[in-house]
């Protein structure tokens, strides 16, 4: 299943594409569109790991 949605780790909103498995979430930033769901399990994980927020950032698919 794919949908979109925004994390705000420090703050900060980032807008994201979400491909969701049975035990798995894969997120891509996105540069436009609206909102959606706020993914503040996936939030927190970013804030305890800013190596990966880097990584997000830069355009690569980050498994959480």
């Amino acid at each position: 299943m794919q949908t979109i949605g925004h994390i705000k780790p420090n703050g900060e909103k980032i807008l994201v594409l979400v491909r969701e498995g049975k035990t798995y979430r894969d997120l891509k930033i996105r540069n436009s569109g609206k909102d959606g769901q706020h993914f503040q399990d996936e939030e927190i994980f970013f804030e305890n790991c800013p190596d990966r927020l880097a990584v997000l950032k830069s355009g690569k698919v980050v498994m959480c």
